[in-house]
């Protein structure tokens, strides 16, 4: 992703300049209820706000030379107005820290942008590395690891909504057979091909985990028994059969399967135990 395309996600820009302007806004205010009011402080005033805005959406090395051309226009300003027209009696602290407040604030903008965005990168790289370390490469489910650590947060969940929830197990019996006849990469492409017929079945909540090399996991959010009932049916009925590209072309393949189901009560103490029920239903399918 390059920097366009962050800057286009990140909110922090919408809100830093919302916040830079209600503070103009506010400097108004107070300028506006002086009785002694100094254009030339609330114009300055706004030219940071203005500097600071453009460096953080900017950067740094842009802000600063914004802040430069603004400096060398406020001093030519101020020299004009000492030597030329006589406007400027003494060069005051207060008109003097302009030339280095600008940059100043241009600088630190600009720094605060790019933490900022170090703590984006940090966070977008996390991310990939917990989907590496929870997903399956091949069939893209959540591998063993992260579907049993999905499943205790939704068990979680559950109980505290009183929410329904279910598991799925399906167990494929004859995949040391298919391993055999078509190898391993052969496999990997029944594999694939299944996983995508399962996604194609279930819904987008639906959470998907290869737990066994056989053993394919799927947890069904706000679902009770008769619906994993129905959602099994429909397994059995749509991956009995399945069309998988292999090295010798398309072939039609036969799996034999079992499916076993569970619903989460809170008499179930964990993840495995609710695991252990769906196996053992599974053990008791006959397809």
């Amino acid at each position: 992703m390059n920097e366009r395309d962050k800057r286009g996600k990140r909110q922090d820009y919408v809100w830093f300049n919302l916040i830079m302007i209600v503070w103009l806004g506010v400097l108004a205010l107070v300028f506006a209820a002086s009785y002694n009011i100094n254009y030339m402080q609330f114009i300055m005033a706004g030219v940071l706000v203005i500097n600071m805005i453009f460096a953080y959406n900017f950067g740094v090395l842009r802000g600063l030379i914004l802040a430069l051309i603004l400096v060398f226009a406020y001093g030519s300003y101020m020299l004009y107005g000492v030597i030329i027209t006589g406007e400027i009696a003494e060069l005051q602290v207060e008109l003097v820290i302009w030339l280095f407040v600008l940059p100043l604030g241009s600088y630190l903008a600009g720094q605060m942008s790019q933490y900022i965005s170090f703590l984006f990168w940090q966070s977008d790289e996390y991310r990939v590395l917990q989907e590496k370390i929870t997903q399956d490469d091949l069939t893209g489910f959540l591998n063993k690891r992260g579907f049993f650590e999905t499943l205790e947060r939704e068990m979680e969940r559950a109980k505290r909504f009183k929410d329904p929830l279910s598991l799925v197990v399906i167990k494929i019996a004859n995949l040391p057979e298919m391993r055999a006849v078509y190898g391993e990469k052969g496999a990997n492409s029944i594999i694939k091909a299944l996983s995508e017929q399962i996604d194609s079945i279930i819904r987008t909540i639906d959470i998907k985990g290869i737990l066994e090399p056989d053993t394919i996991g799927i947890i069904l959010p706000e679902t009770d028994i008769n619906g994993a009932r129905v959602v099994a049916e429909k397994l059995h009925n749509s991956v009995e059969l399945i069309k998988v590209d292999l090295q010798k072309g398309r072939r039609m393949i036969r799996f034999r399967i079992s499916v076993g189901i569970a619903q989460y009560t809170e008499v179930i103490p964990d993840a495995y135990a609710l695991y252990g029920r769906a196996l053992e239903d599974a053990g008791r399918d006959v397809g």
